[in-house]
């Protein structure tokens, strides 16, 4: 029987991934009779969304916009990273299904005997995939949002002892890893794309893509007005400093209020059921030790 369940459940994937690549090649099929009917002048690049197995399980909606902020907010800017976060994910639903799936069958005597888990374990697990990666983006979020004021300190240093702003980006992404361990690697990927020929603008906007906070499009502004129209960086930069920090203290205010409220919450589900035991239970087993001993003394 388990090797009649296994055999199955192989043919079934097997099926499913024949299934998925004829799709695949009839999608690419239809794009190349598509395109060599144009004329040469009407040739355009078209996105390889269409041929990617993705988009018949992610169309483009809500969840797909909450899962690409999430990868841009963990650090992964491929662009095929949503497809490999879509198939991993699943992939190890599909996973968990079947480990389920055969601790049922050496437990239970039956694939199917635990149907239940069969659901609930699969589903947790493909809910658990999206928000490990919110997880996985909040914290890189934090540590670059912590950095963020000793990288504009430490940019008006630089820019004040009198070198270019290149010159400070290329310093940056060289040598301030251990100063700046995140931002150090987004100014190298800025550096790596203005020499491989993209302009100021196109790396700057894209630098400020990559950047998971408040801010990042305003600063990546300020530069481009300092390249191309020739505004004082220094007095700017010191500015957009007091108010960046200005905003960090207010969103630390906001943090402080939550957290009173998260604390109240936490005290009435954990500590006030054991208050009520403590203080109510020596009444109530008093009362009912009284009821018992009237009981007693009534009968004959």
């Amino acid at each position: 029987m388990a090797v009649g369940a296994a055999l199955y459940f192989a043919l079934m994937l097997a099926g499913l991934a024949a299934t998925g690549y004829a799709v695949r090649l009839t999608v690419l099929t239809t794009r190349l009779e598509r395109r060599l009917a144009l004329p040469a002048r009407k040739f355009v690049a078209e996105p390889a969304d269409g041929a990617r197995p993705t988009r018949f399980v992610l169309s483009a909606g809500k969840d797909r916009a909450e899962i690409e902020a999430k990868l841009r907010n963990a650090g992964f800017t491929d662009p095929r990273a949503i497809e490999i976060f879509v198939l991993a994910r699943i992939g190890v639903t599909a996973l968990a299904f079947l480990v389920v799936g055969f601790s049922s069958l050496f437990v239970a005597g039956g694939f199917f005997a635990q149907p239940l888990l069969m659901v609930i374990v699969p589903g947790l697990v493909y809910i658990g995939m999206k928000l490990g990666l919110g997880l996985l983006g909040a914290g890189r979020v934090r540590r670059i949002t912590a950095e963020f004021p000793f990288l504009l300190d430490l940019m008006y240093m630089m820019l004040q002892s009198g070198i270019s702003l290149d010159q400070c980006l290329r310093t940056i992404a060289a040598d301030e890893s251990a100063a700046v361990p995140n931002l150090s690697r987004e100014f190298a990927a800025l550096v790596a794309d203005l020499d491989r020929g993209l302009s100021y603008e196109i790396a700057l906007d894209r630098w400020a893509t990559r950047l998971p906070i408040s801010g990042s499009r305003e600063l990546a502004a300020l530069f481009r007005q300092s390249l191309f129209h020739g505004v004082e960086l220094i007095p700017a930069l010191r500015e957009f400093g007091r108010e960046f920090s200005s905003r960090r203290l207010a969103a630390a205010k906001e943090a402080m209020g939550t957290i009173t409220v998260k604390m109240v919450i936490l005290m009435i589900v954990f500590f006030m059921p054991a208050l009520f035991i403590v203080l109510g239970g020596p009444p109530v087993i008093a009362v009912f030790d009284t009821l018992s001993q009237a009981g007693e003394a009534r009968v004959p």
